[in-house]
């Protein structure tokens, strides 16, 4: 086991992108376990929600997968109680009433063709407490056994810090593409917002173009519309913008005003994170 240790580790090691990471270090352990398939979810606690990449069995394609963290889920009742669950038949109504009465078979490989589930292990995935993820693995001929329960146990903590650093390295590239933005922009007034216009960050040229009649802080978390009511004209416009992921600059009274669309890219956290507004007043 050491030596699948080393190996899995040098794959972390060698892989920045979380979807990718995701993929490798499934099949890493889905062959080391001898399972026929493996997923590995991330925890996203701000949805509550795990999200995943499986491959598609008939076309080899990348699929993103997102299941509720309740417990109609092997998955998501798995994320809830932190217990590794062995499971000899996921189709066993009676096997999983005897777990719990709540839980249900929601699985990702119910949307993917020419894959049908019989056993099936899921295991949280936490770092200090804090759960960042589960990984499953099905299929595996003559069921998991304690054994493969001891060894995923073990390898968790492992796949936690796989986890975390590349949830941190996509956190870093959001941040220098928000910082990129703005500083492209550092002599307009800027404020970045969310998909719902609430405020998250504003330079200082926004505030001087307020008239300093508000502190940084008290502008976080309001509405753009009701800092600036007159932008609510173009509210079809904004909305426009952001379903198509669109950048257009329009004018408001004596000022332009600059839409530009942030892009992240994350597993759980596609196209638009955020928005900037880049405000800028007639030269000469």
């Amino acid at each position: 086991m050491d030596e699948f240790i080393y190996r899995l580790s040098k794959e972390i090691l060698s892989d920045l992108h979380l979807e990718k990471m995701l993929i490798n270090i499934s099949n890493e352990i889905k062959d080391y376990i001898g399972a026929e398939r493996a997923s590995l979810f991330v925890y996203d606690p701000e949805d509550n929600t795990l999200n995943s990449v499986v491959i598609l069995a008939d076309t080899g394609k990348p699929k993103t997968v997102q299941i509720p963290v309740t417990k109609e889920s092997i998955a998501g009742f798995t994320a809830i109680t932190g217990k590794i669950l062995n499971i000899k038949d996921v189709h066993d109504f009676d096997e999983l009433y005897s777990i719990d009465r709540e839980l249900r078979y929601h699985s990702p490989w119910l949307y993917i063709p020419d894959v049908e589930t019989s056993s099936m292990i899921s295991v949280p995935i936490k770092k200090d407490g804090r759960l960042l993820g589960v990984f499953q693995a099905i299929n595996k001929k003559g069921g998991f056994t304690e054994e493969d329960e001891k060894k995923l146990k073990k390898l968790s903590p492992l796949i936690a810090i796989a986890i975390d650093r590349a949830l941190s390295l996509n956190q870093l590239e959001m941040v220098r593409s928000v910082e990129k933005t703005i500083l492209d922009n550092v002599m307009e007034g800027v404020a970045l917002v969310d998909l719902n216009l609430n405020v998250k960050e504003v330079n200082s040229s926004f505030l001087e173009m307020l008239g300093y009649r508000f502190s940084e802080d008290e502008l976080k978390g309001r509405s753009l519309y009701d800092i600036i009511p007159n932008l609510k004209e173009y509210e079809r416009k904004i909305n426009f913008l952001i379903e198509n992921d669109l950048s257009e600059e329009f004018p408001l009274e004596i000022m332009r005003v600059k839409v530009v669309p942030i892009k992240w890219e994350c597993l759980h956290k596609k196209g638009i994170k955020y928005l900037a507004f880049i405000f800028s007043f007639p030269r000469g």
